[in-house]
């Protein structure tokens, strides 16, 4: 009894060491920083430095291919700098789309360089104004365009650092093309975050 005890003790261990060896095909994602104004004029010049957050899932697709679907903030307040009397105000960003992530192939290198593009469906909205200046507040409000729907895309590229043998820390950069009505908009985010798996 005691050496059937201690053969299914062993087995166990080798099946969890076994398990441990196999790659995972599934990577989660979870970050965030800031988001650049870029285009049109009017957003890049009206608004300020916005921030965002994300989260993600990878599905590793080839060795160094992974896909990744995610779900994206960004959010930029008025620039109040040359107006009294009005607050608030914001362009919120919501991006749900997927990426197809390229590394390199440098399995012995803590630091993994990267590339990424894709694209998806981006809902933009406004925030009302508010503020002691009603006259300036209601031609604001008035002037701002109604929520919108609209496809985008986005490239880039980032590092991945080895923290652990399960976690990364990633830094990327990218460009985010929005096809809004008259103009397109445009941000640059740059992104801190952490890779699990």
């Amino acid at each position: 009894m005691k050496k059937l005890f201690l053969s299914a003790a062993l087995m166990l261990v080798c099946v969890a060491v076994a398990s441990a060896q196999v790659p995972v095909p599934f990577s989660l994602y979870a970050g965030g920083l800031v988001s650049f104004p870029n285009a049109p004029d009017q957003f890049k010049e009206s608004y300020k430095n916005g921030f965002h957050g994300m989260i993600g899932i990878g599905y590793k697709a080839a060795p160094i291919a992974q896909l990744v679907g995610k779900a994206e903030y960004h959010r930029f307040g008025y620039d109040f700098a040359q107006i009294d009397g009005v607050t608030n105000g914001a362009q919120s960003v919501w991006l749900y789309g997927a990426d197809l992530r390229m590394g390199l192939n440098l399995p012995a290198s803590p630091i993994k360089p990267y590339i990424l593009g894709g694209g998806g469906l981006a809902h933009v909205s406004f925030s009302q104004f508010e503020g002691t200046n009603l006259t300036l507040t209601t031609a604001l409000n008035d002037a701002l365009p109604a929520a919108q729907n609209k496809f985008y895309f986005n490239f880039g590229g980032g590092l991945e650092f080895k923290l652990a043998p399960m976690t990364s820390l990633f830094a990327q950069v990218r460009y985010v093309s929005i096809a809004t009505d008259v103009e397109k908009t445009s941000f640059v985010p740059l992104t801190l975050g952490l890779k699990f798996f």
